[in-house]
């Protein structure tokens, strides 16, 4: 569906959901409660594992999860049928399956349905304890009114063959300096090189300049592999930072373009506000 050819309720909620600086004034205060809410459960996630505060602040933020766990399910009951908008050259099944099956439609998914089930299905502590983890997913939902985030996540996108390619060369080489380095290590130190995980450990803490200290090389043979593997690691972590770099100022152009396009196109298409005035 175009979005011309929905109503002006469904427009209203499409803008509130997906383009809030068309939309009017409802858009707006609708996409800052949503915005509020992220930030404050990622917050509450953290104060609730806090002990020590009064029963009555526990009760309000029984209440406030709840209020947050309600209004969650309402946006993405509300993206759920404004899908058809956003994907306009689908049927409306396919379009809501397509939102529905995406990453951000999953996370919007968890950021309430676990809360919601746990009012009706008896939960253990543990489990009470996990939804509470779960419910940081929310603060992902943060992506889409944040540039930068959006950028990054871009950037990950277009440019995922490099990066797991350069990951791949990382890992290749932690893999190696663990192995040989658990070889040489083992015999004269078997209680600190006691297996090729602890050469694993050695080899990540050497390779990302970390350095704790804690799992030292005493042989020649084994203080040339670390020399070896801290050398090697300057070339290869830098080869992930020089793709992130590039492809960050690629799309930062790419939006900047994308932004004149649309100040463009504002001028040529009435808002959400402007179509009810009409």
């Amino acid at each position: 569906m175009r979005l011309s050819q929905a109503s002006a309720l469904k427009r209203r909620a499409f803008f509130a959901t997906d383009d809030v600086r068309r939309g009017g004034v409802a858009a707006r205060v609708f996409g800052t409660l949503i915005f509020v809410l992220i930030v404050a459960n990622a917050l509450l996630v953290f104060v609730e594992a806090q002990p020590g505060f009064p029963l009555w602040v526990y009760t309000a933020f029984w209440v406030f999860g709840i209020a947050s766990t309600v209004c969650f399910g309402i946006e993405y009951a509300t993206r759920v049928w404004v899908a058809d908008i956003a994907y306009p050259d689908m049927t409306p099944a396919r379009a809501r399956m397509r939102y529905a099956m995406s990453i951000m439609g999953i996370i919007d998914l968890l950021a309430w349905l676990p809360g919601m089930v746990s009012w009706f299905v008896p939960v253990t502590a543990q489990m009470l304890s996990g939804i509470r983890i779960i419910r940081l997913v929310r603060l992902i939902k943060i992506s889409r009114y944040m540039k930068g985030i959006r950028s990054i996540s871009r950037v990950f996108e277009k440019r995922r063959h490099e990066i797991v390619a350069a990951f791949m060369v990382l890992a290749l080489l932690t893999v190696t300096a663990s192995v040989l380095m658990f070889q040489v290590e083992n015999p004269v130190q078997p209680e600190r090189f006691d297996s090729v995980f602890t050469g694993m450990y050695w080899a990540m803490t050497t390779i990302t300049s970390t350095g704790y200290g804690d799992l030292v090389p005493i042989t020649p043979i084994g203080r040339f592999i670390g020399f070896c593997t801290m050398v090697l690691s300057i070339a290869v972590v830098a080869i992930p930072a020089g793709i992130f770099s590039a492809g960050f100022v690629a799309q930062f152009r790419e939006d900047d373009a994308n932004a004149a396009d649309r100040k463009r196109d504002a001028k040529r298409e009435p808002t959400d506000g402007e179509h009810e005035g009409e």
